[in-house]
């Protein structure tokens, strides 16, 4: 029988056992019934089989689950559902680890990756540099100034703020086309090419039709919500002929990854997750900023988003919030070469101007 196993942190709660509570995950996100009323078939081939149980510390375990490829029925969405279902309503389960060799054949991972980013591209072996457009409420006229202030000044990426949708002052399409032209004059100008990204997050049919209208104005990748628009939905544009990569951002998921007995550890959810469904880039809460995680979490994300351990193509880590031009080389030394250093106000706030910053930061990235 074919399985794959995910590994979990059980916190016992007062007066619970852990073998009943490792038990209550195997029947809870499977049969749904006590074992008593299963037949052989039920708990030999359908019920989760504990393969490893250890003490962490006082009330604390690791636990490795096998559960049948076959429950899974060929479907994303049923992963997602036996990975943390039912569960996800009960409290001290967190999970921290999934080993994705025998999913591969469900999920596909990133289109592009980083390897084929830099080649495309035509990037040599430094960081990365992006910013958001913004703000909401901005015009499309103003966002594409500002989109060609930013390609002047030669940064990499230029991404649509995650709040940017189809409001009136910047509708999706006029945004979409006058941000494309933008860095289309300013690549005309300089002799060197910034790329944009424009936010499709919606419902997920105008989320996949948004992503076609980005490829046919010239986009150069897109951004996307996973948690808002679904996860599923971001599996579905990475395995289209399009290949535009995709930066995830993390709204709406913090309520996954900031309880430290609940949820997912961030390293699984930005770094492993995001990963195997698609995303190119993952952006992530730096240590510092308004989100902020701590060190060890953010190394994590990007170690794994990086590793080749898993069958997937490896995916930009992107930190976000407490990076500014100011402590850039802080932040490069930290996490390397392979990072996408996703910074914004310090670089519209500059006295000297966006361009200017911009190419103050670009010297920090060449010489790294």
């Amino acid at each position: 029988m074919n399985t794959f196993e995910i590994t979990y942190l059980v916190t016992l709660l007062e007066g619970e056992d852990i073998n009943e509570k490792v038990e209550s995950i195997c029947l809870e996100q499977s049969v749904e019934l006590p074992r008593a009323l299963l037949d052989g078939h039920a708990k030999e081939e359908i019920v989760g089989e504990t393969v490893y149980k250890e003490k962490r510390r006082e009330g604390e375990y690791e636990v490795v689950i096998a559960w049948p490829i076959a429950n899974l029925g060929g479907e994303v969405t049923q992963f997602i559902n036996v990975l943390y279902g039912n569960i996800s309503l009960k409290p001290g389960i967190r999970i921290t680890g999934t080993d994705w060799t025998e999913l591969s054949d469900l999920l596909n991972g990133p289109a592009v990756g980083m390897k084929e980013v830099r080649s495309r591209y035509q990037l040599s072996d430094r960081p990365l540099s992006a910013t958001a457009l913004k703000p909401v409420g901005s015009t499309s006229a103003e966002l594409a100034d500002y989109c060609y202030q930013f390609a002047c000044g030669g940064i990499d990426i230029i991404k649509d703020d995650h709040g940017l949708a189809n409001q009136v002052n910047a509708p999706f399409l006029e945004r979409l086309n006058a941000c494309v032209k933008a860095v289309d004059k300013a690549a005309e100008k300089t002799g060197d090419r910034s790329y944009y990204y424009p936010n499709i997050t919606a419902t997920p049919e105008r989320t996949v039709e948004r992503y076609r209208k980005a490829a046919e104005a010239g986009a150069d990748g897109v951004l996307l919500c996973p948690h808002i628009s679904g996860l599923p939905t971001m599996h579905l544009l990475a395995q289209m002929e399009i290949n535009l990569p995709i930066i995830a951002h993390p709204a709406f998921s913090g309520q996954l990854t900031t309880h430290k007995t609940k949820g997912f550890t961030p390293s699984y959810l930005y770094g492993q997750l995001w990963r195997a469904f698609g995303a190119d880039y993952v952006i992530y809460p730096n240590k510092g900023g308004r989100f902020t995680l701590d060190t060890d979490e953010c190394q994590s994300i990007n170690r794994a988003a990086r590793t080749v351990d898993l069958p997937f193509k490896t995916s930009f880590p992107m930190p976000g919030g407490g990076i500014k031009l100011s402590n850039v080389d802080h932040w490069i030394a930290e996490y390397g070469l392979d990072t996408t250093f996703l910074i914004g106000s310090s670089l519209y706030e500059h006295p000297e101007g966006i361009k200017q910053a911009v190419q103050k930061l670009r010297a920090k990235l060449m010489t790294s």
